[in-house]
Parts: structure tokens; sequence; C-alpha cells
């Protein structure tokens, strides 16, 4: 009878422990905060973004990132300002423009430090204006008289690319080339292979695709500096509205830390990162050479800080002014709240 007390004691005592020590293990792991962040398809420049979600960056700083595609960068902003997504990895240039439109739009990091749009030329329009790609920058220029360039959008940094290269000569695009929102890189793709278009505006591995297919050439690519107004012009940064800073700060702080650290991954081990980014390319119609050799080049775009320069505000509202045709003025603190990412740097990258 004693026996069966104690064994019912020591049962009963297992089960206290168990009720009091459950809860305690359950609260040392806290559930993961949604974050709702949108982004503009697949491309290199995302690389940050890529490695912050299969590195597990993301969930190591608590966050549960539910990640939404759309097609263009100004969708990506009015996503942001509407409220029906928290952040975005998006072009500095939109957000300045977004500003200057009385937008309620701020960049807290920087994501991608280099001008990433390339234009590929069919073989007909080659053949048709005699363009090479070892001509200086202003005769391929006002070579392009003529051709059907395919971007994604109008107000798209596909879009500002084109704009950009004729007004900065001197020459109105809308009078030089026929300038077609064809959406998709797949579109761009068909719309050179049929003829419908004789150019186009995107970024790799696209543009390296299009080669591989034999449907072109690429013409002009501000990533090696030879198109002067790109230099030093950084292309994507993380983006909120002042809004959502205010009312979700911790978890911009931790989508910083994330990208922070995503950064300092890339720059410590770039083979690793490759293997990371690669899968996102993996359905596209081209071999491991071209994924390969795309990610090389775009790869010395990743910045070694998450602070965006004033210097790098001021550059881009000087390329928007021009691709505009109206003058586009900011000042550092109507654009980038810079404190997240000072924390970030000093928390992460120790200086």
């Amino acid at each position: 009878m004693v026996r069966v007390w104690a064994t019912t004691a020591a049962a009963l005592l297992l089960a206290v422990g168990a009720a009091v020590t459950t809860p305690v293990a359950a609260a040392a792991t806290p559930a993961l905060q949604k974050l709702t962040l949108v982004i503009g398809g697949r491309a290199f420049f995302y690389i940050v973004h890529y490695i912050a979600q299969d590195a597990g960056f993301f969930k190591e700083e608590g966050l549960d990132v539910d990640t939404i595609n759309v097609l263009t960068g100004p969708q990506q902003v009015a996503a942001v300002m509407g409220g029906s997504a928290d952040v975005s990895p998006v072009g500095l240039q939109v957000v300045e423009q977004a500003y200057a439109k009385g937008g309620d739009i701020v960049a807290v990091s920087t994501c991608y430090n280099m001008f990433p749009i390339a234009l590929v030329v069919s073989t007909k329009g080659i053949a048709q204006t005699g363009l090479s790609a070892n001509m200086p920058i202003d005769e391929k220029v006002r070579r392009l008289h003529g051709l059907k360039i395919g971007i994604t959008g109008p107000g798209s940094g596909t879009d500002d690319m084109v704009r950009a290269l004729f007004l900065n000569r001197g020459l109105d695009p809308d009078k030089e080339v026929t300038i077609l929102p064809l959406g998709t890189p797949d579109n761009m793709l068909a719309a050179l292979q049929n003829g419908n278009a004789t150019a186009m505006s995107y970024t790799s591995p696209v543009t390296e695709i299009a080669v591989s297919k034999g449907l072109g050439q690429i013409i002009i690519e501000p990533l090696t500096g030879e198109v002067p107004e790109f230099r030093d012009v950084p292309y994507i940064v993380l983006a909120t509205s002042r809004a959502t800073l205010a009312a979700k700060r911790p978890l911009i702080k931790a989508a910083v830390r994330a990208y922070t650290r995503a950064i300092k991954f890339v720059q410590e081990d770039p083979e690793a990162a490759r293997k990371l980014v690669r899968p996102y390319f993996s359905d596209m119609s081209a071999d491991a050479s071209v994924i390969n050799a795309a990610f090389d080049k775009y790869v010395h775009g990743v910045p070694t800080t998450p602070l965006i320069t004033p210097e790098q505000v001021q550059k881009t509202a000087a390329l928007l002014s021009i691709s505009k045709k109206q003058k586009v003025t900011v000042n550092y603190a109507d654009v980038v709240d810079p404190d997240l990412a000072r924390e970030a740097r000093q928390e992460i990258l120790g200086h």
C-alpha cells in the first residue's frame, strides 16, 4: 500500500514538474513575428535578400517573412505606402520619386550599390544600327535611334535607365526610340525572338540568357562603369513607410540586422553565397555557366555596410532629375532614416 502511494506521489511530482517546466521551455523560444515583404521578381541585385532568407538570418532575428512578388518598383512602393507590405527592397530612385510626390516612404538601409540594368540589342537591331559593344557610350546611344526597346513598365528602373541614356545626351527618348512596356522577362525574350522588340532593358541573368539563346548582345552594361551618369549610384535599398517604422520599429530593425548579416556573409564567403543564390534561378533556361557568370558580375555590387550616404542620395536625385525631365530635390533626412543601419553596422560589423 505504501509502495503504491509512493509511486503515485512520484507520478504526481513528475506531472507537476512537467507543468511547471514546459511553459518555461516554450517561453525560451518566442514565436516568430510576421513581416510582409514585397519584392520585384527575381534578380541578382536581390543577393542580400536571398542570403538573409536562405541562410536563416530572418528567423534568427525572430522574423517569419512573407515574401510577395510584383512586377515593378512603383508597385512595390505602392504596397509599402498602402500598408499591404511592411518593407521592400526597392530602387532608391523610386523611393525619392515617391517622396517628391508626397509619398510616405523612407529608406532604412542599402542592399545593392551598383546600377545593374543592361541593354540587350537583338541581332536584327544590331544589323539595323551597326552597333557594337566596344563603341564609346555616346556613339552607342546615338545609334539606338529607331529601335523598339522593351521595359517592364512606366516609371520602373528599366524605363528610367533607357530615358536617362538619351536625356543625358540632349536627346528626347520618345522621339529617338519606341519604349514598349512588356512586363515580365519572358515577354521580353519572346518579343526579341519574334521581332516585336529590337532591344530590351533588364538585369542578369535574363540578359545573359538572351545572349546564350542567340537573340542579341549586351550593348550597354552600366556595371562595367562605361556609363558615367550611373557610376556610384546605389540601386536597391530597404524601404518602409514612416508610419510602419513608428509602429513596428523592432521588427524593421530585425530586418535590417538580417540584411546586415547577409552583407557580412557575402563578403566573407562568396562561394557559400553563390550556392544559396543559385537555386533561385534553377528553373530558368540557362546552364550553370550563365548563372555563375551573372553571380560573379553582380556580387561586386553587394555593399560593405548597410548605411546609405548623403552622396548616394544626391547622385540618385541628379539621375532622376534627368530621366524625369524635372528637378528632383530631396534632403538626406527626407528619404533616409539611418539610425537602424548605424546600429546594425556597429552590432554586427563592429564599426
